[in-house]
C-alpha cells in the first residue's frame, strides 16, 4: 500500500522548490500573483510562504501581502561553483562528441600544482584505455592537459601554479619555452612513455583568451599520429568553444535557468 504521508511530503518539497523558482523571476510578488503563476491554491501558498519565511529564504514586505526572496537564498547555490556549471555544460557535449569519434574525452581543471580530471567519457567510449580517469591528478609539465592549461592561463595564475611546485625555479626557463610553443600551436600532445602507453591531445577552454579548463582526447599510444591530430584537432577546438558557449548561456541573465 502506498505511503500517503511520504507522497505528501515529497509533493510539498516539489511545490516549495517550484515556488522558489517562480519567485526568482522577479523581485516582489503578491499572494495573488503567485497563485496565478504557480496555479497552487492560496492556502497552500500561504503555508509554503510561512515555512520559507520561518527558514529565512523568503521575506514578507510592506505593504502586507507582498513577498520577496531573502538573502539566505544565496546559500542554496554556494556549493554550485563555476566548475560545477562547466561540467554540467560540458557533459552532454563531450558525450555527443565521443559517440561520434569514439575516442574518450576529459575535462580537466586546475588544482594548485596539477590539473584534475573532473569529467571523463571513458565509461562511454569503446576505445577507452581504462575504465575512467575521473579524479586523476595530472602534472602541469608531463600531461597534455597540464601543458595547454599552463600555456593559456593568465600570467598571475601561471606564476602561482609554478610557485606551488617544488624546484619550479630550476625548470622555469624550459617551461616558458615550451609554453611559447604550445601557445603558437594552440594545442599540446602527450605521447606514450615508459609509464603510460596511451597518448593525449589537449586544447584549452578559453574565456576572453584565457584558459578556464582543458579538454583532452586520449588514444592508444600508436594511434596519436600526425593524421590523428590533424583530423581531430578542429573537432576538439570546436567542442571547447561549444562548452564555453553553453557555460556562458547557463550563467547569463537570459539563460534558461533565469
Amino acid at each position: 500500500m502506498p505511503d500517503k504521508t511520504k507522497n505528501e511530503t515529497i509533493r510539498a518539497v516539489v511545490r516549495a522548490l517550484n515556488l522558489l523558482r517562480t519567485m526568482n523571476q522577479r523581485p516582489v510578488w503578491t499572494l495573488h500573483d503567485l497563485h496565478n503563476a504557480t496555479r497552487l491554491p492560496k492556502p497552500t501558498l500561504w503555508r509554503l510562504l510561512a515555512t520559507l519565511i520561518g527558514e529565512g529564504y523568503v521575506r514578507a514586505e510592506e505593504p502586507a501581502g507582498t513577498y520577496r526572496l531573502a538573502a539566505k537564498i544565496r546559500e542554496l547555490d554556494a556549493g554550485y561553483t563555476e566548475y560545477a556549471r562547466l561540467i554540467d555544460a560540458g557533459r552532454p557535449i563531450a558525450l555527443k562528441i565521443t559517440k561520434q569519434i569514439k575516442w574518450p574525452l576529459a575535462l580537466g581543471m586546475p588544482d594548485q600544482d596539477a590539473i584534475v580530471v573532473q569529467f571523463s567519457t571513458m565509461p562511454y567510449s569503446p576505445l577507452a584505455v581504462q575504465t575512467t580517469t575521473l579524479g586523476h591528478r595530472l602534472g602541469l609539465f608531463d600531461s597534455a592537459m597540464g601543458q595547454v592549461y599552463l600555456a593559456f592561463c593568465s600570467e598571475a595564475e601561471r606564476r602561482s601554479m609554478l610557485e606551488a611546485l617544488a624546484g619550479a625555479d630550476q625548470t622555469l626557463g624550459w617551461v616558458r619555452q615550451e609554453m611559447v610553443r604550445v601557445r603558437a600551436d594552440g594545442y599540446a600532445v602527450r605521447q606514450p612513455g615508459h609509464t603510460r602507453g596511451s597518448a593525449t591531445l589537449a586544447v584549452p577552454l578559453l574565456r576572453d583568451g584565457t584558459a578556464i579548463a582543458a579538454l583532452g582526447m586520449t588514444t592508444f599510444g600508436r594511434s596519436m599520429t600526425r593524421a590523428t591530430i590533424d583530423r581531430h584537432l578542429p573537432i576538439l577546438v570546436e567542442t571547447a568553444r561549444s562548452i564555453v558557449a553553453a557555460l556562458e548561456s547557463s550563467i547569463s541573465p537570459a539563460g534558461p535557468d533565469e
